[in-house]
């Protein structure tokens, strides 16, 4: 007894063929032409703005304003900053507007911003005069970081005397940490200070007592000590080791 048995073809689907429902799937390629327009769209708006603000002269710079002087005058600070007017925000080089205030002797630093929609902005920070070295014309006005910036006829009221080479900055700026760390009341006794190297700074009081100071090392602590001693009514101090003082 033979026994027959009956396969039944089923054909395959091949891939990408339509679902259940028999409903062809959607093209893709039929987005493209809708994020093309989008694209170009915004492209075209970041092209606008950028010519807006870099070159039309919507946001062009018709003012500079100067803040932080004090002593010097702002129109001064415009000439020397010679920013273009008429030239667009984005355009104007903020580092050479920075670099030429700063080139001004009494200007320690110079900042730059663009102050919208059509302003520059310049912030200043002046040298403060603290020391001052006698010269043949007059008085070189020294800052705290030890440069000579100008000149006076007299010496300046709350300004100390140096007898130091003015072109020696580094000595200037150690002599003023020692002028710093001074509290008003040794500050108004001192004469000048004198120094020809920076582990050799004497300051000399109005009652012409001498101070070895040494360096500017410790200079808070010598500063305490020297007040300390000229109780004892000494005619020379030294402070220059501030652990072993010492007065005659």
């Amino acid at each position: 007894m033979s026994t027959t048995t009956t396969f039944r073809a089923t054909a395959s689907r091949p891939a990408g063929a339509a679902g259940r429902t028999g409903q062809p799937r959607p093209v893709r390629g039929r987005r493209w032409p809708a994020r093309l327009a989008v694209l170009v769209l915004v492209i075209a708006v970041l092209v606008t703005g950028v010519w807006v603000v870099g070159f039309s002269s919507l946001f062009a710079v018709s003012q500079v304003k100067v803040a932080g002087v004090h002593r010097l005058d702002p129109e001064s600070i415009r000439q020397a900053a010679a920013v273009p007017l008429g030239v667009p925000q984005a355009s104007q080089d903020l580092a050479g507007i920075e670099r030429r205030v700063s080139g001004i002797p009494q200007v320690a630093s110079a900042r730059a911003t663009r102050d919208w929609p059509s302003s520059i902005k310049i912030t200043v920070v002046e040298r403060e005069p603290l020391l001052a070295v006698l010269q043949p014309d007059g008085y070189a006005i020294v800052d705290r970081a030890g440069v000579a910036y100008e000149t006076a006829p007299t010496l300046p009221d709350g300004v100390l005397r140096a007898d130091v080479d003015p072109r020696n900055v580094e000595l200037l700026a150690q002599i003023g940490v020692i002028v710093l760390a001074m509290p008003a009341n040794l500050t108004k006794q001192v004469d000048r200070i004198a120094s020809t190297s920076e582990n050799a700074i004497t300051v000399i009081l109005a009652s012409g007592v001498r101070v070895n100071w040494g360096s500017a090392a410790d200079s808070p602590l010598k500063a305490q000590l020297v007040l300390t001693l000229l109780k004892q009514r000494p005619s020379a101090i030294d402070v220059s080791a501030p652990h072993s003082p010492a007065i005659r």
